[in-house]
């Protein structure tokens, strides 16, 4: 047997006898002193240890759902990776914090520590069927840096230690800065995309990842702290269990959101149309624009377009023969609003005419037909779009107006 393993395994026996018997009285356990520190020594090892068992939670569960979900096979391998690498990361926090400290644990400790977002990115690409760019390749060039130079670096010391761990973090601090502005950018992209895509506020279902990545921004802000400062501030301290606690939070909330985010499969970017439509759109004279916008507002009024619950862009394009990139600019353009929010006007106008109708003698029965025949997908987006659009709910809305 190599040193390596050799060493790992005395250091790993040494520390579980040291962790079971902490004094050469063992038998004396039941003293209060010696049972607090028994007892302090464990919650400490269970503290410590809760990232990594979250980790390990759902590694499994995404390995089984890799296997037997129906999700894009993209999304599926790219969250699998990320809590494989996270598993990694913090079992190596573990061994630190316990004691069991080697140079092969910091090998795998800094390479999982700089996968970890760039995979996390990835997800979100994957997610957001958004194409991959030059930039989600260089994020994982410092961890093949690491890998390669630092198991070389032990048996030749070519670089100073410090050296490489000053690279790793300042690595680090990039990539997390990086993945939070971009992740952004990136869901805010996509959220417009939806928007003018689907009249059924799609775009809502990104809401959660949207707050958890804003979470993860100033978790990342405390972890980049966490970093420059080193592990060894923490070694032996309780301190240890404030980030311990606060990652195990986010990274199970993580796996939660990524387990109940599901785009839907027909939801791509729209360039392979070309960006000629968008171009002829923004080039578009006064005249056709008002000319579009006039068959537009037809379509919706005299057909009811906007009764459907699931219509697309794509549906009003081909009810007015034209194009679905021409008629979202050209909406965009003229009201300054999403294909969603412009459809949701109509929708709005619809739901208050049923409201204001006397023969419902009801609230309730008026505001059941107002969402099944206004085109509303669900009762929670009739709630939120006709408190947004009105700035009222729509039973004080009912009452105000049947009272004149």
């Amino acid at each position: 047997m190599s040193s390596v393993p050799r060493d790992f395994l005395h250091a790993l026996a040494s520390n579980l006898l040291r962790r079971l018997n902490p004094g050469k009285n063992r038998i004396y356990l039941y003293n209060s002193k010696k049972s607090s520190t028994f007892v302090a020594d464990m919650l400490y090892q269970w503290i410590i240890s809760m990232p990594m068992m979250i980790c390990f939670f759902w590694s499994v569960f995404f390995l089984v759902r890799f296997f037997r979900g129906n999700d894009e096979p993209r999304v599926k391998w790219t969250i699998l990776l990320f809590y494989i690498a996270s598993t990694v990361l913090y079992l190596n926090h573990w061994l630190y914090f316990s004691d069991l400290k080697t140079s092969v644990g910091a090998w795998t400790y800094l390479i999982a520590n700089l996968l970890v977002y760039p995979l996390y990115y990835a997800y979100l690409r994957a997610l957001t069927r958004t194409k991959n760019t030059w930039d989600n390749f260089v994020l994982f060039i410092p961890a093949a840096l690491i890998a390669i130079f630092f198991p070389l670096n032990i048996h030749y010391a070519w670089i100073a230690e410090e050296v490489l761990l000053l690279f790793a973090r300042v690595c680090f601090a990039i990539q997390v800065i990086w993945v939070w502005v971009c992740g952004f950018n990136l869901l805010r992209y996509t959220q417009q995309r939806l928007d003018n895509t689907y009249a059924d506020h799609r775009s809502f279902l990104l809401q959660p990842t949207n707050d958890l990545l804003l979470l993860i921004g100033i978790t990342a802000v405390v972890s980049t702290l966490l970093n420059i400062l080193g592990r060894d501030t923490f070694d032996g301290s309780l301190l240890v269990s404030i980030p311990a606690v606060m990652m195990s939070i986010l990274l199970f909330s993580l796996g939660y959101v990524a387990a109940h985010t599901v785009l839907p499969q027909e939801t791509v970017a729209q360039e392979e149309e070309g960006a000629d439509y968008a171009e002829r759109a923004r080039r578009a004279t006064t005249e056709e624009t008002d000319e579009l916008m006039n068959k537009i507002g037809k379509a919706l009024r005299e057909k009811q377009l906007f009764t459907n619950p699931h219509l697309t862009i794509q549906d009003l394009a081909s009810a007015v023969n034209s194009n679905r990139t021409y008629v979202s600019n050209c909406i965009n353009r003229r009201t300054g609003l999403s294909f969603s929010q412009y459809v949701a006007r109509y929708r709005v106008e619809h739901a208050q005419t049923i409201l204001c109708d006397p023969q419902y003698t009801s609230d309730h029965d008026a505001i059941a037909e107002a969402i099944s025949l206004s085109g509303f997908a669900s009762d929670q987006t009739f709630y939120r779009v006709f408190k947004e659009v009105t700035g009222t709910t729509p039973l004080l809305y009912r009452q105000q107006n049947l009272q004149k």
